[in-house]
């Protein structure tokens, strides 16, 4: 299906402002110039310094929650030259990609060797996750320092330890909740890596490893204490 861009700029420009319908028509410009000049990066990052240094928009305007219009824009040309507002991979990255065990799959002919294989696999997958929790179980801390002496009377009934929802205020856990959901993230554009560390698109470390995993525990403890 034809991506009709100048259908999708008329009702995109209806009800807006002068100031913003000319926004507008300069970011559809400058999509234009890029891709007749090949370009098919339509990331929301790359977009931004492209029509920057074409005077238009730039990245924190186009990425403003209020200003879904260049977004919507941005998604029609990347269609129109069948690629997406996600930043494509370099060919270097896809070159040192292992195949999945999937893809792995897929090359083999052989129907019956197929399934052969897709057992194989299956098994161990099923060894591997045993072996992960058989290792964190073997991963025991003996405290060797020694035991304070308490009043243990002096200690409310039914709980030895302050609940984590009284160290934060309401609002403190409205804003650690937020930080710690998909939706931060997303309209960061930041990566979350399986350790938890939080990086830019490009690689850069916003946050170590373990800060995003966790965040999350304690906003979930927190919660939970609810």
């Amino acid at each position: 299906m034809e991506v009709d861009i100048d259908l999708i700029l008329e009702g995109l420009k209806e009800g807006k402002t002068a100031k913003t319908q000319q926004s507008i028509d300069k970011l559809n410009q400058t999509l234009g110039g890029y891709f007749e000049r090949g370009g098919r990066d339509f990331s929301i990052t790359t977009i931004g310094r492209v029509s920057a240094q074409d005077r238009g928009v730039g990245y924190q305007s186009i990425r403003a929650t209020a200003n879904k219009h260049y977004r919507n824009l941005i998604e029609a040309w990347a269609a129109k030259a069948g690629s997406t507002t996600k930043k494509p991979l370099s060919l270097q990255s896809r070159s040192r990609r292992v195949p999945q065990d999937n893809q792995l799959l897929e090359r083999i002919p052989d129907p019956a060797l197929r399934v052969l294989f897709g057992q194989i696999i299956a098994e161990r997958n099923r060894y591997r996750t045993q072996l992960n929790i058989l290792k964190n179980q073997a991963n025991v801390v003996i405290d060797k320092r020694p035991i304070r002496q308490f009043d243990v009377s002096a200690v409310p009934s039914g709980e030895l330890l302050p609940s984590l929802k009284g160290i934060v205020s309401d609002n403190e856990f409205k804003a650690l909740r937020f930080a710690a959901s998909d939706e931060c993230v997303e309209r960061q554009g930041w990566l979350v890596t399986q350790a938890g560390q939080v990086k830019t698109e490009y690689g850069g470390e916003v946050f170590p490893r373990g800060f995003m995993t966790g965040l999350r525990k304690l906003v979930r403890e927190v919660a939970s204490d609810e």
